[in-house]
C-alpha cells in the first residue's frame, strides 16, 4: 500500500455530493488513522473545481456518484475502468445534508472494509 492514497470525488457541478463525500472520507480517514487524501471536482464545465486528465492520473480511486460518470473517466479523461468506483448516489441531495452524509459513509466504510483498509 502506497504511504498515503488519494481519493478524488466526482460528480456534476462539485457543489453538493463531491464535496461532501470528500469531507465525510477526510473525516472517516482522521478517525480510523488512515492516510488518504481527498479531493473533490465536477465534470460540468461550470463546475467550482473542474475535473482534469491530471487530478484523474494523480487519484489512486475515482469515485463518481452516477454510471455515466464512470463511462466518462474511462473514455474522456483516459483513466483505467479499475480505478473507478461507482456510488449511485442520485442527484437529488443538498450539500451536507444528513441523509447524504449518512450515505456516503455507509458506502466508504463499505469500501474500505472490502480493501482491507478498515
Amino acid at each position: 500500500m502506497p504511504e498515503r492514497l488519494h481519493y478524488l470525488f466526482v460528480c456534476r457541478a462539485n457543489v453538493d455530493r463531491s464535496p461532501t463525500a470528500e469531507a465525510v472520507c477526510r473525516s472517516l480517514a482522521q478517525e480510523n488513522g488512515l492516510h488518504i487524501e481527498a479531493s473533490s471536482a465536477g465534470m460540468s464545465r461550470g463546475a467550482v473545481r473542474p475535473v482534469t486528465k491530471e487530478m484523474a492520473d494523480l487519484a489512486d480511486t475515482i469515485f463518481v456518484m452516477e454510471p455515466d460518470m464512470a463511462i466518462a473517466m474511462v473514455e474522456v479523461y483516459g483513466q483505467n475502468p479499475a480505478k473507478i468506483v461507482c456510488l449511485d448516489v442520485p442527484d437529488i441531495y443538498e450539500r451536507d445534508e444528513p441523509r447524504l452524509v449518512w450515505m456516503l459513509e455507509q458506502k466508504l466504510y463499505e469500501y474500505l472494509i472490502r480493501e482491507e483498509l478498515l
